[in-house]
């Protein structure tokens, strides 16, 4: 079993590939005498350690080659205080001697992939490509969010335009009642009354309109109040009662003349006289009896 640490392993890797007196012998004495690991060294030069186990084992074939070798010799030497120019100088005797150009650049390695093992350096076109797809991505998010916002925008302002260009008259349900307000109704014959409405509960269905002009009425089913407001010029307000229910009609004396009631499609009599004490004029309408207070034909 080894039990030696990578260091030193390297270390005797070193003093088999060399001679004492070799330049990479001289430059391992130089670290060794420091006392810094081969580990150290790299995180110190930003240079591989493999280029470094080259460098000490004079084995200059494993390093990229051309200006970059007198550069890692350089950086070592300096690194473990040996004279920069007598390693450079006898790395070039080396090299020279071996047939090699030391100030010649590699023509076939990349110089962003030589310091450090695991760099992830990346090109510049695909940093460049990258950035335009993320670009492309955000704008298509954003012209997507704006066509949809146009479409919502669009789509409201049809349905709102609809009611007055076709005379429709869908109710508008005023929330916590269950009393609705409808749109201007064009003058037409004399309502009948909803068999729907009437169906489905059985009881009445009671509207109030304002005619020409704002009219307030207050409301309410039994004891519950329904309306305490309001009603705009040629709105109508609508209330459906339960066979058991009774409604409560309360306005101005004033108004009566611009308030138009009808029970199940049938026009309603507006009294016009407030009861004795009171100062508003009342109507009450129950599904027993609602027929006296229709107008005759």
């Amino acid at each position: 079993m080894n039990s030696k640490t990578p260091d030193q392993n390297s270390d005797e890797r070193a003093g088999a590939g060399g001679g004492e007196s070799s330049l990479g012998a001289r430059l391992r004495q130089a670290r060794e005498a420091r006392g810094i690991s081969l580990r150290e060294l790299s995180d110190q030069t930003r240079i591989a350690r493999r280029y470094l186990e080259a460098i000490e084992a004079d084995d200059y074939k494993e390093l990229p080659g051309g200006i970059f070798n007198r550069s890692f010799i350089k950086a070592y030497a300096k690194a473990v205080g040996f004279n920069e120019a007598e390693a450079v100088a006898a790395y070039t005797e080396v090299a020279r001697a071996q047939g090699e150009a030391p100030d010649e650049l590699p023509t076939s390695r990349q110089s962003s992939r030589i310091y450090m093992d695991g760099d992830t350096s990346r090109s510049p076109i695909v940093t460049a490509l990258l950035s335009l797809v993320i670009l492309a991505i955000i704008s298509l998010g954003i012209y997507a969010g704006l066509h949809y916002y146009q479409r919502r925008n669009t789509a409201v302002s049809t349905n709102a335009a609809t009611p007055a260009q076709t005379g429709a008259t869908a109710p508008a349900t005023n929330p916590g009642t269950n009393d609705q307000t409808l749109p201007a109704q064009t003058p037409a014959a004399p309502a009948s009354p909803d068999p729907a409405a009437t169906s489905a509960t059985d009881g009445l269905v009671v509207r109030i309109k304002a005619k020409g002009e704002e009219v307030w009425v207050g409301a309410r089913v039994d004891e519950r109040p329904k309306l305490d407001g309001n009603i705009a010029a040629e709105q109508v307000r609508e209330v459906t009662l339960a066979p058991n229910e009774r409604l409560t009609v309360r306005y101005l004396k004033i108004k009566a003349a611009n308030l138009e009631i009808t029970i199940n499609g049938r026009p309603a009599k507006v009294p016009t006289e407030p009861p004795k004490g009171k100062s508003l004029v009342e109507l009450v309408i129950a599904k027993d009896g609602y027929e006296q207070l229709l107008q005759q034909p």
